[in-house]
């Protein structure tokens, strides 16, 4: 579901998460390709920019969560 919320507004998941530099810094990117879209046609590379960041800090937010999950199970197996 996150991934839909990247995809076609990726300024929410910041939003949502309450990352306020990412959202200012993805809004940018998010504002430059609406208004390259309808003006010089190339607004393709922001959106793909605005997508790319966001992504990237959802992948890492979750690769956090899987690698504490596995930590906290090795260590319930090393003391029992």
């Amino acid at each position: 579901m996150m991934y839909f919320v990247i995809i076609f507004a990726s300024p929410l998941y910041f939003l949502i998460r309450q990352r306020w530099l990412g959202f200012l810094g993805n809004s940018i990117l998010w504002l430059l390709a609406w208004m390259t879209i309808w003006f010089a046609g190339f607004g393709m590379v922001f959106w793909l920019l605005g997508v790319g960041h966001a992504t990237w800090h959802l992948r890492k937010e979750l690769m956090l969560e899987q690698a504490t999950m596995i930590a906290e199970q090795m260590a319930k197996r090393s003391k029992g």
